[in-house]
């Protein structure tokens, strides 16, 4: 009789475990890698800020989205990040704040590639994360799901600014961002 109610515990206890980790792991089976492979987060070299930034944002997408193999990746330059985001080459990346928003005006010293469609996913009082504008809204609200998991750290805010009713004058947040915001469920359009 002992020996039944341990074996039955024992079950209880394995598909216990087995829940916690499916469950644990739900945000993650929804991270659906692209053709590019990994999500690629880049930083600007010359800011160590910003690579600094980018290392703590990468752990913490490592943890809440290890499928999506996040990878920091530091760029030789400013102007190198402006053109890796404007030619599309680039998924997200961690940016100054006056610098990104001379990268969406086309300002000088960015001129060269015109102004840049980016969208932010989550900021603080000096970087934003950002991404171009036709960036997957369920990669997007993945992302600031992932990230605002500990916001504290990096004191992160996803920001309310829809796109059209912004102008110029600031970087407006990305639809899938806005709808992780709103609380609205993942696979709503």
């Amino acid at each position: 009789m002992n020996r039944r109610r341990v074996l039955t515990a024992m079950g209880a206890l394995a598909a216990l475990a087995a829940w916690t980790g499916r469950s644990a792991r739900a945000a993650d089976r929804q991270w659906k890698r692209g053709a590019g492979g990994d999500l690629l987060l880049h930083a600007d070299g010359q800011d160590p800020g910003s690579s600094e930034v980018a290392d703590i944002l990468v752990k913490q997408l490592r943890t809440a989205l290890p499928d999506s193999g996040a990878t920091v990746v530091r760029e030789a330059s400013a102007q190198r990040l402006d053109s890796v985001m404007a030619t599309a080459r680039g998924d997200v990346a961690v940016i100054a704040y006056d610098i990104a928003l001379e990268m969406y005006r086309g300002e000088p010293p960015f001129k060269a590639a015109g102004p840049i469609e980016l969208r932010v996913l989550v900021e603080n009082y000096k970087y934003q994360v950002v991404c171009p504008a036709d960036f997957a809204r369920d990669r997007a609200y993945l992302i600031a799901e992932a990230l605002m998991k500990d916001p504290v750290l990096l004191k992160l805010t996803v920001p309310d600014r829809p796109s059209g009713n912004t102008g110029r004058d600031s970087i407006p947040t990305h639809p899938g961002a806005l709808a992780f915001l709103k609380g609205e469920p993942l696979d709503k359009k």
